[in-house]
């Protein structure tokens, strides 16, 4: 059951990433687009078998709607032209009135070209382009990586060299990276230590992103009460000081669950965001198309996720990747200095076992310092720069050049 939405490969997202890639392949027959349809196809097969269901569901969705995308022509183009070769009178009446069916395709159509564009402009900046392939460097490298290295956990006392007063050892053709305080194999621990940061950290920006945006819609549209609580909630967080707060929580409470981790720090890192989003609130809601929605009562969860997120998606979203590189620092930060459950394999564990072990004062022992810590500036990095695609890919105007 733990391989179904496992984070690492396995055998089981394997058949899972198969089969969920049987659905575009279909798709892509049937619409003749080949091509698209193998690649779609690929996409779940290696989604799958990195994330399981949590990765081949919504990859099957986004490579359909893709594939699609390459299918489909609205009809209400005068000038459009459909792909089927053939359609007899009969057909070409029934596609002159949409139904439920021709409508659920032409919005699987209109993502799938959102994405497909996406994509473009995630290539079209060089620093953006870079950044994400770091990511997905690491992503690869944790996800995929246990299957080629495999971890190396127990002490080994027959490691130690002839005459050396520890087991540590240098960067050697047998271990690249070299063996750390127990003459284990510090590449080992570089490519199953960064799941566990990555997640907490992942969690806690988007928990964080999530509540500094609705509590900041909702202060900006409802006004009154609503907004001078929210307000004066997020001033009584902001004038405390965080990591200190979080050094008094770390040596009271033990967190043994990561997420309850996650959750602190989403807690403390909202308040920014949703004055941002406050702000931005108060000026969208005077425009002509809010002021319709709230004449029409449609709804505050629909001003929100319709008329108020699409124009702040690129905010949101680059503030999500900043959420996300203060949670790892502080995470790290809260490792080395001890004040967390210590559990191995993870960076932050690796660096406070060095600094105990006294690898700063060996030189056989640098790299079981200096990888973890260069891994974390590489990771935190990629994420700096992918944010300049993301400005692309959520700003029509950067898109078009404007």
């Amino acid at each position: 059951m733990a391989d179904l939405f496992s984070t690492t490969a396995s055998p089981t997202g394997f058949l899972i990433g198969c089969i969920c890639g049987l659905i575009p392949l279909i798709v892509g027959i049937h619409y003749r687009k080949f091509r698209a349809g193998i690649i779609g196809f690929i996409a779940c097969v290696l989604s799958g078998f990195a994330c399981g269901l949590l990765g081949g569901v919504p990859m099957i969705i986004i490579s359909s709607a893709v594939v699609i995308s390459y299918a489909y022509v609205n009809r209400e183009d005068p000038f459009a032209m459909y792909d089927y070769a053939q359609t007899n009178d009969a057909g070409a009446a029934a596609l002159l009135q949409e139904n439920s069916r021709e409508a659920f395709l032409r919005g699987l159509a209109h993502f799938g070209d959102r994405v497909r564009r996406s994509l473009k402009a995630l290539t079209r900046n060089k620093a953006g382009f870079i950044g994400f392939i770091g990511i997905m460097f690491f992503a690869l490298m944790t996800v995929f990586g246990p299957l080629f290295i495999e971890y190396d956990g127990r002490i080994h006392m027959e490691r130690r060299a002839e005459g050396a007063t520890s087991l540590f050892q240098g960067p050697s053709a047998e271990f690249p990276l070299g063996l750390d305080w127990q003459g284990r194999d510090v590449l080992s621990h570089v490519v199953y230590g960064g799941q566990s940061l990555i997640m907490i950290a992942l969690q806690a920006g988007l928990i964080a992103t999530l509540i500094g945006f609705v509590f900041g819609a909702a202060a900006g549209l409802l006004g009154g009460a609503v907004d001078q609580f929210l307000i004066a909630l997020s001033n009584f967080i902001l004038t405390i000081p965080q990591f200190p707060l979080l050094l008094v929580l770390a040596s009271l409470v033990s967190f043994e669950n990561p997420f309850y981790l996650a959750l602190l720090f989403a807690v403390l890192n909202w308040p920014s965001l949703m004055r941002a989003v406050r702000a931005q609130v108060l000026s969208l809601r005077e425009r002509d198309y809010v002021q319709a929605a709230v004449a029409l009562d449609l709804g505050l969860r629909h001003i929100i996720l319709n008329e108020v997120f699409p124009n702040m998606v690129s905010y949101v979203a680059v503030n999500a990747i900043f959420s996300l590189r203060s949670a790892m620092y502080a995470v790290v930060g809260l490792v080395v200095l001890g004040l967390v459950p210590l559990r191995e394999p993870d960076w932050g564990v690796m660096i406070f076992m060095g600094r105990q072990q006294g690898a700063l004062f060996n030189p056989n022992a640098s790299a079981m310092l200096l990888a973890p810590i260069i891994a974390i500036s590489l990771f935190q990095l990629s994420l700096v720069l992918f944010t300049r695609s993301m400005e692309e890919i959520f700003n029509p105007r950067l898109r078009s050049g404007v």
